[in-house]
């Protein structure tokens, strides 16, 4: 019986990886270009990638490897096919590696409790990250700092050598996104504090002195574009003009909901695994009122799912995770990921658009955190640990089954829209093009919005159709097999 336990705790967290990847695989499939995705996709069919994303830099955008990705990928929607679900499942097993400890405690549930946390995402987060070509610039970045933190990991613990790779990521990923830049150089500063005055190793702190300064030379060349400070006093302007506390309480509430109380899901998880950590902890003994109050935050947080209750329950994590946590470099590693994800945030609050897609890297550490803090929990009850297995299974079944039906659809009205759009470009003196619309909530910027000129334009340019057409874009009540392709 044990070598059959042994043999699927290898297995099966494998069978899930796989299944992972044929889901993002699918929803990747079946989801259309949609708003500047067509820009992009246009501008790379017609100029040098290279050469626009050097534009771009020195005119709009600081940007400049989310640019040259944008001209290289969009135009090729199967290239971004493959390379959408590789990310993800990327991401997966980077997230899954790190929060491993010195064993393997709960493979099957880790595996399956990140699956869940990954497709219960807020919807817009969803739409701007999961399913847009133009959103994987915001994971691209992602999988390289989850893979630079593992090969840091590797060289703290274990002296392997990858300083090379190393250097190379903390200068590249600064170069996709302002916020990402900051999280790589916030976390570099981290480790070298770390090494310097509490490990005290002067070797890899000289050697993390130089990966922090690549991560800082990469923030500069994005931070102090061209592009960027055009584009700052040009169509930001407005918000460029705000005092400090100004912007700070205007983006204030952003932070707090994009950050907490969207992501109900992965708040309601973390409470109970927090809660958890506390309850089978032998410290929890020694001070019971303490840890009965903790406890009791972390319950009604998100119930209340309130922004300054969550506030408070952050810092139930960190007493959490001081008082409770006996592994000292796990410790560590839980405070860590927590600074790092809510830094993630705190940065947008000087950003003149704070938008869903943004808090990516601090919802995926918050991930990290509590895949980090479900490892730490023992749990020697056979029955419990087939109990939690299979709540995990079953909510991660209905997550995916919630996605499957979404993207049915969607694929559903790409096909109708597909049909339509032939029509037009057969009879490009139509006049006006009536083409079903995207329900709201389903894919990001797939209709062209009226007075959208840009777009329009663009859109046009993508699917080969005549700009003198007038494109008119109809809803329907009910977006059922039926009613989709019934439609006229």
């Amino acid at each position: 019986m044990k070598k059959h336990a042994l043999t699927a705790e290898r297995i099966v967290p494998w069978a899930i990886v796989l299944l992972f990847f044929l889901a993002f695989a699918l929803i990747s499939r079946w989801t259309p270009a949609a708003g500047d995705d067509w820009v992009y996709a246009v501008g790379g069919r017609y100029h040098n990638p290279l050469v626009r994303a050097a534009e771009m830099y020195f005119s709009w955008s600081g940007r400049f490897l989310s640019e040259l990705y944008g001209y290289l990928v969009t135009p090729h929607k199967n290239l971004w096919n493959l390379l959408n679900p590789c990310l993800f499942t990327g991401i997966f097993c980077l997230i899954l590696k790190l929060a491993e400890g010195k064993t393997k405690v709960h493979p099957i549930a880790s595996a399956l409790l990140l699956a869940l946390l990954v497709f219960s995402v807020p919807y817009r987060l969803r739409m701007q990250t999961y399913t847009w070509m133009m959103g994987t610039t915001y994971v691209i970045p992602l999988f390289l700092f989850l893979l630079d933190m593992v090969l840091m990991k590797e060289w703290i613990l274990e002296g392997k050598n990858h300083l090379f790779f190393c250097i190379l990521l903390n200068f590249c990923v600064p170069l996709y996104m302002e916020n990402a830049a900051a999280l790589m150089v916030g976390a570099d500063l981290l480790i070298l504090i770390d090494l310097y005055w509490i490990r005290k190793d002067p070797q890899k702190s000289r050697q993390m002195l130089v990966l922090l300064l690549a991560a800082a030379a990469g923030a500069c060349i994005i931070l102090f574009s061209p592009g960027a400070h055009a584009r700052l006093i040009g169509d930001q302007a407005a918000f460029h003009s705000l005092s400090i506390s100004q912007k700070l309480a205007l983006n204030f509430p952003l932070f707090l909901e994009h950050t907490y109380t969207d992501n109900r899901w992965l708040m309601a998880i973390l409470s109970i695994v927090l809660i958890a950590v506390i309850f089978q902890s032998s410290r929890r003994i020694e001070k019971p009122k303490e840890a009965a109050v903790l406890m009791l935050i972390c319950a009604f947080s998100p119930i209340l799912n309130l922004g300054g209750v969550y506030l408070l329950e952050t810092i139930a994590m960190v007493l959490t995770m001081v008082l409770y946590e006996t592994d000292s470099f796990r410790k560590q590693e839980e405070l860590f990921y927590l600074l790092c994800a809510l830094g993630a945030d705190l940065v947008m609050l000087a950003s003149p658009i704070f938008d869903s897609r943004s808090s990516l890297y601090t919802v995926f550490l918050m991930f990290l955190l509590a895949e980090l803090l479900f490892e730490s929990v023992s749990c020697s009850r056979k029955s419990v640990r087939f109990l939690i297995i299979g709540v995990l299974g079953v909510l991660s079944v209905i997550r995916g089954l919630s996605y499957y039906q979404l993207y049915h659809m969607v694929h559903s009205i790409t096909i109708k829209r597909n049909q339509e759009i032939a029509y037009y470009q057969t009879h490009p003196d139509a006049g006006e093009a009536w083409l079903i619309a995207y329900p709201d909530e389903s894919i990001h910027s797939p209709n062209v919005l009226q007075g959208d000129e840009t777009h329009d334009r663009f859109f046009k340019e993508y699917y080969y159709l005549n700009q003198d057409l007038e494109l008119k874009f109809y809803y329907l009540k009910e977006y059922t097999a039926e009613q989709i392709f019934a439609s006229d």
